[in-house]
């Protein structure tokens, strides 16, 4: 009986530690690209787990990424963020239609993986909306920073309708 709580007890510290190392290991932006004037793809190595620390990610570097990046916060449309998952991949790889490459990028290896994780989007009235795409849900925030997690009751009802429409804007250009 001690043995088996044991091993439960050692599976969980496990289990936290890992989580604890994969949030607190820093978001590495990997290349940043204008589609066209205020829509943005960013490409990043990794993601926090949850949707808030994804949201406190973006809005965490919003600074970073408009001096660095020359994305600019006050009118931007649309950012889609990317998420890297086997790494970087050459042009001419035999499964290129499964990759979004850079164009601003002047390499062969400038394509990643079409992981879509976030999409944020500018509504009129200024507040921003995220589309968490991994099975997440979509969060207005507020000019003030306040934060509302909408109703997405049906959310996955049109997602693929969705995934396709901006993949497509950008792809078949």
């Amino acid at each position: 009986m001690k043995k088996k709580l044991l091993i439960v007890l050692l599976v969980l510290f496990t289990t936290m530690a890992l989580f604890n190392a994969w949030t607190l290991q820093q978001v590495t932006v990997l290349f940043v690209e204008e589609v066209r004037t205020g829509d943005y793809v960013i490409a990043v190595d990794h993601l926090p787990l949850t949707d808030y620390d994804k949201i406190s990610w973006f809005n965490d570097n919003k600074q970073m990424l408009q001096s660095h990046y020359a994305i600019s916060m006050e009118d931007f449309e649309k950012i889609t963020i990317m998420e890297v998952v086997d790494g970087v991949k050459s042009v001419n790889s035999r499964w290129v239609d499964d990759y979004y490459c850079f164009n601003s990028i002047d390499s062969d290896y400038r394509c990643v993986d079409k992981n879509l994780q976030v999409n944020i989007a500018r509504a009129q009235d200024s507040t921003l909306i995220f589309y968490i795409h991994s099975i997440g849900g979509i969060y207005v925030q507020g000019v003030d920073g306040s934060m509302q997690k909408s109703n997405y009751e049906y959310y996955f009802d049109d997602l693929n309708d969705r995934l396709g429409e901006s993949l497509n804007r950008w792809l078949f250009r």
